[in-house]
């Protein structure tokens, strides 16, 4: 994806940060925004070190749009955001309006989304609040693509890689960060924390 009219990382990153988020989220479906910089450097990660966003791509869990958004900026053939969250998609429409992105927004629960796609892409719940539901995240993404890039708190590295090994899937890349998190909730003791997340690439075994 070496087309110079797509955002070098760093635009991506700053134009995904004027994006709109939730002002009241769900605490129980854990809707903690991707930060920009999390966004872009997945994106970058699938778009130009592995040439992974240029075909069918979905994001499961999108909220209001933010990689989903993204992978349209960086010219992915056909990007499909779901959520089961209508107030979030409201938003994620008016962020791709915004942008001036195409992108086909789908109201569901992950389960009930059907078809093939070439990459998905997301930031699931992490399980804080719902024990598992990185996981159910998981198994969907894996049988909806050959290619999976997620987001994962570090804490949960060990669990994951034998989860995903579990699965017959593995752990192709994985880069670690520090995601801001804006103060969203009453707990929140601070104006923005950060949290350490891996971002995943994540492969179908190859069959011996």
């Amino acid at each position: 994806m070496a087309d110079k009219t797509r955002p070098s990382k760093r635009q991506l990153e700053i134009r995904l940060g004027k994006l709109k988020i939730l002002e009241s989220p769900n605490l129980k479906l854990e809707q903690y925004p991707v930060s920009s910089e999390a966004a872009s450097e997945l994106l970058y990660m699938a778009g130009f070190d592995h040439d992974d966003l240029d075909g069918r791509v979905i994001d499961l869990g999108t909220g209001t749009g933010r990689l989903a958004i993204g992978a349209a900026l960086l010219a992915a053939r056909e990007v499909v955001g779901v959520d089961v969250d209508k107030q979030a998609l409201a938003l994620a429409r008016e962020n791709a309006e915004m942008t001036e992105v195409q992108v086909e927004w789908v109201q569901s629960d992950i389960v009930k989304i059907m078809g093939k796609f070439d990459a998905v892409i997301m930031n699931p719940p992490y399980g804080t609040r719902t024990v598992h539901a990185d996981t159910r995240f998981l198994e969907r993404a894996f049988q909806l693509a050959p290619v999976v890039y997620s987001i994962h708190k570090s804490a949960t590295r060990e669990f994951l890689l034998q989860f995903v090994a579990r699965l017959g899937w593995q752990v192709d890349q994985v880069r670690s960060m520090r995601m801001a998190i804006p103060h969203l909730f009453g707990f929140h003791e601070k104006k923005l924390a950060t949290v350490e997340v891996d971002l995943y690439r994540m492969v179908r075994k190859a069959s011996s």
